[in-house]
């Protein structure tokens, strides 16, 4: 009798296309662009918005995981929470960009983050559900293909589509994304039962989510308020246009660092990787922040978007290095706060340094948060470095897709 065939991660990986392309366009313009139109102190209203949605975010992911995890030893996988999250999260999706009102954009920003969350919590234990450990490096990679190109898809949908035309296209990636994997999931047998054990947070773990969490502190201040300034340092007369230009090439570019980088992780150091990549980015986005045009911020755009793909790479590459394999998905969702928690963190910290910065000369604020930027990169680098480098060697982590 042939064994079954491994699990294709091309297929399995789908539906991280569909979130990413939500996630880029909803957090890189569409809330900001909703918050500008609706409130004098936009700044003030999108750090709000951010930081109890992440919150929100953290919560809904913990216990999403922990009853996915008893659905999975039960009926054999977690699709229920695919679909459940996706229909809550569509009806969200369709109206956030076309808001009129206060009431409605935090009605709609909530149940997004409720829906994607049900949904992509339990989501990113799939790769651990239905491969081996000898596999999971190889599907990590297309895991990052879909990252990146989900992000590329996210930022040219809002450069060319406005309104409730723009959430129906981002609605139906989502959608397309979540059936594709679904319906490649039905044909598989149930997930191989994996006795749990405890979740076991060592020192390797604490360091890994110590680093991380500052590191992308940083990056959700990049992120969260460049459209800011765009509009307010550059003075750009469309500043949605622009910041979704500056996020393309971004994100372009760190398809090449997450490729260059891909080798070097798999036989050097991988706190060397993540530390290149991230004194990369702070040169860049320091030239950034002195930026006198937009010309020069795309040039700076496309350096630190390298850097960030190539720290994409080590990141997981020493996530399952150190994380406990047997407590896989608990410990996806503790590594999910230490992204969850800096987007609560990155607007709650520079919202109110920005809108007072901004008293005192139009276009301070968001100068000054590019050098917040550079600050957090540098503390979670230094961090890293406290890993044991034993832990860190991962025989079957990171290579090209097969």
């Amino acid at each position: 009798m042939n064994p079954e065939p491994l699990a294709d991660a091309r297929r399995l990986g789908a539906f991280w296309f569909g979130i990413q392309v939500v996630w880029t366009a909803v957090l890189g313009v569409v809330l900001q662009d909703r918050a500008a139109q609706l409130a004098p102190q936009a700044v003030l209203l999108y750090a709000a918005l951010a930081a109890v949605g992440a919150a929100v975010a953290a919560v809904v992911q913990v216990v999403a995981g922990i009853f996915s995890d008893r659905a999975r030893v039960a009926a054999g996988d977690r699709r229920a929470f695919y679909c459940v999250g996706v229909v809550l999260a569509i009806p969200a999706i369709v109206v956030l960009p076309a808001v009129t009102s206060l009431a409605t954009l935090w009605s709609a920003m909530l149940l997004l983050q409720v829906g994607m969350n049900v949904a992509g919590g339990p989501y990113q234990a799939i790769v651990s559900d239905y491969l081996p450990p000898d596999r999971v490096g190889r599907a990590s990679a297309w895991m990052s293909i879909y990252q990146f190109s989900g992000s590329v898809v996210g930022i040219l949908l809002t450069t060319q589509l406005r309104g409730v035309a723009l959430g129906v296209a981002l609605a139906a990636c989502l959608a397309g994304g979540w059936l594709a994997t679904d319906l490649y999931l039905r044909t598989r047998p149930r997930a191989p039962v994996i006795v749990a054990a405890p979740l076991r947070l060592d020192a390797n773990v604490r360091t890994v989510l110590a680093s991380r969490s500052f590191i992308n502190l940083g990056f959700y201040t990049l992120f969260g308020f460049l459209f800011f300034f765009v509009r307010e340092s550059l003075g750009a007369p469309d500043a949605r246009t622009t910041t979704g230009i500056l996020i393309l090439a971004f994100t372009i570019a760190g398809v090449a660092g997450a490729a260059i980088a891909g080798r070097p992780a798999d036989r050097l150091d991988k706190r060397l990787i993540v530390t290149v990549a991230c004194v990369a980015i702070a040169i860049s986005v320091g030239a950034f922040a002195a930026a006198p045009t937009v010309g020069v911020s795309l040039v700076c755009a496309i350096a630190s978007g390298v850097g960030w793909g190539a720290f994409f790479t080590a990141d997981w590459s020493i996530a399952y290095a150190v994380l406990p394999r047997d407590a896989m998905a608990k410990a996806m969702g503790v590594w999910n706060l230490a992204l969850a928690v800096p987007q609560v963190a990155a607007p709650a910290i520079t919202g109110p340094l920005v809108a007072a910065l901004d008293t005192r000369r139009a276009g301070l604020g968001p100068r000054v948060a590019l050098i917040c930027v550079i600050v957090e990169f540098a503390i979670g680098t230094a961090w890293l470095w406290r890993l044991r480098l034993s832990r860190t060697r991962d025989a079957s982590a990171g290579g090209m897709p097969p």
